[in-house]
């Protein structure tokens, strides 16, 4: 690959008029002259493609109905040619060096030709683009199951198996190996979310490759998590330390601060298992994921079922056990199935109860 390797920048967009202008700015206004603007419209329904005809032969638009995140950015690497791909929401605005210190980083590495997903760090802005003193540890939050603390100490001994306690340590810090990932999934039908959003995100064209085409069905949002554990799986992950992004928090951003639903939930959850099980299998490798079955199920029971979640936490205790014993699994199970019998007889009694 060549030293200057030419990258494109792809921007999904649905109806935020209001941020559009300066995310392509700050796409075309980069230090790194050898890029592609790539704007995927998602069937927006504000002026959002008014200024994307505004900025004519300075960007590739690609004009489509609704479909969701995951179809955009499909449509966004259809139209690619880059050889390092760089994905921002159009409510998020890179710093003007983003794209050079990616390709120097990568080149400084021998990475350009590897299947690598590498992500930056950021600094949060509000709906006018002001700096927020509100820290955000994605790193933490994105590793933690909703209500399921059991899960959280595991989750920290595979960042300690993977060589960091900290995702962004170093200028340059390799997180993991694809082997280490696959290790943990085996054990426990799950994986944390070893990366950033959208915006924070970059992967070589080798690695894309076997990411895409992204599946489209179920919820519409949530194609980051796709990327970010498909890529895990089957290639190498890295971090920086260096601020190359700001994200933006203005309320109705896709997963920050929004809250789900069960049915979201398990949309997300169904899709994201068979795709990883499809990832797993086009490298000859056993499929193992199942969220409804592994140890983050049980913050999803509590947290939309409460104290009703008697029966399947005891039967999920049962399967975390079932499917592969350890001190971690012993430990969950003996929690999960105490906790389970209690909301049952909890359940029980308050039947009784309120029938006498």
């Amino acid at each position: 690959m060549k030293q200057k390797p030419f990258v494109s920048i792809i921007i999904n967009n649905y109806n935020y008029d209001r941020f559009l202008a300066e995310a392509i700015d700050s796409a075309l206004n980069q230090t790194y002259p050898n890029t592609e603007v790539i704007v995927v419209d998602d069937g927006s329904t504000d002026g959002s493609r008014d200024i994307i005809s505004g900025y004519g032969s300075q960007i590739i638009p690609v004009l489509k109905s609704n479909g969701g995140q995951a179809s955009s950015l499909n449509e966004g690497f259809e139209a690619s040619q880059g050889e390092i791909i760089c994905f921002l929401d159009s409510d998020d605005l890179f710093h003007d060096n983003k794209v050079e210190k990616v390709v120097d980083l990568l080149n400084r590495e021998h990475l350009l030709n590897a299947s690598v997903v590498f992500h930056n760090s950021f600094r949060a802005i509000d709906s006018q683009g002001c700096l927020m003193e509100e820290e955000i540890d994605i790193a933490n939050d994105m590793f933690r199951a909703k209500g399921s603390e059991s899960i959280y100490p595991e989750v920290r001994h595979l960042f300690k198996l993977c060589g960091t306690n900290s995702f962004f340590d170093s200028e340059m810090n390799k997180v993991c190996e694809s082997e280490q990932i696959y290790q943990f999934a085996s054990r426990y039908r799950f994986i944390p979310f070893i990366g950033m959003p959208t915006s924070s995100i970059s992967v070589s064209r080798v690695m894309a490759e076997k990411l895409f085409p992204l599946p489209t069905s179920g919820p519409k949002i949530a194609a980051d998590e796709l990327i970010v554990k498909a890529a895990s799986l089957i290639g190498s992950v890295y971090s920086t330390s260096l601020v190359m992004t700001q994200y933006r928090l203005h309320g109705n951003n896709g997963w920050y601060g929004q809250k789900s639903t069960q049915e979201i939930e398990e949309g997300c959850a169904v899709r994201r298992d068979k795709y990883l099980n499809l990832k797993l299998q086009e490298i000859g490798k056993r499929p193992v994921f199942s969220f409804l079955a592994s140890m983050q199920a049980e913050g999803f029971y509590r947290y939309y079922f409460g104290r009703n979640a008697g029966n399947q936490l005891v039967a999920l205790a049962f399967q975390v056990l079932k499917w592969y014993i350890d001190l971690t699994t012993i430990r969950f199970f003996a929690q999960t199935f105490t906790r389970g019998t209690y909301y049952k007889l909890f359940s029980l009694t308050h039947r009784v109860l309120k029938k006498s």
